[in-house]
C-alpha cells in the first residue's frame, strides 16, 4: 500500500486551490485596476481599445497576472507536499491553456502582450513550485 502512496503524485486539491488562487487574483485585480485607470482616466469604460493601446498599464496588468500564476503554482506545490514542482507546473499549463485561448479568440490584445505572457507563465508556476520545494527542505 505505501509503494502505491508514493507514486501518485498529482494532488487534485492542491492543484484546485493553485488555479482558483491564481483566476480570481488575476481577476479581482484586473478588475481593480482597470477601474482606477477608467476612474482617472475620461475614457470610455466599453472602449478596452484605450487599455490595449497603454502600453505602461499591460505591463502592469501582466506583471500583477504573473505574480497570481506565481502565488498558485506555490500554493499548489505547498498543499501538494509532494511532488511540488509538477503540481506547481499544472497550474502553468492551465493558465497557458487559457492564454492560448484568449490568442486566437481576442484580436484586440496585443500580439507581443499574448506572446509574452503564454511563454513566461509556465516557468513562473514553476518557480513558485521550486519556492515551495526550497522551503520544504530548509525545514
Amino acid at each position: 500500500m505505501e509503494e502505491q502512496k508514493s507514486v501518485r503524485r498529482f494532488h487534485f486539491l492542491g492543484v484546485l486551490l493553485g488555479v482558483s488562487i491564481d483566476n480570481l487574483g488575476t481577476f479581482v485585480s484586473t478588475a481593480m485596476i482597470g477601474s482606477a485607470y477608467f476612474a482617472g482616466n475620461s475614457i470610455d469604460p466599453n472602449d478596452l481599445s484605450a487599455v490595449y493601446a497603454n502600453t505602461g498599464l499591460l505591463w502592469i496588468l501582466l506583471i500583477v497576472g504573473l505574480f497570481w500564476t506565481f502565488l498558485g503554482g506555490f500554493v499548489a506545490a505547498k498543499v501538494a507536499r509532494r511532488a511540488e514542482v509538477f503540481n506547481a507546473s499544472i497550474i502553468g499549463v492551465i493558465a497557458a491553456a487559457i492564454g492560448f485561448d484568449s490568442m486566437l479568440t481576442s484580436h484586440e490584445v496585443p500580439l507581443w502582450y499574448e506572446l509574452l505572457g503564454f511563454i513566461v507563465i509556465i516557468p513562473v508556476s514553476l518557480l513558485g513550485g521550486y519556492l515551495a520545494l526550497r522551503r520544504k527542505q530548509t525545514r
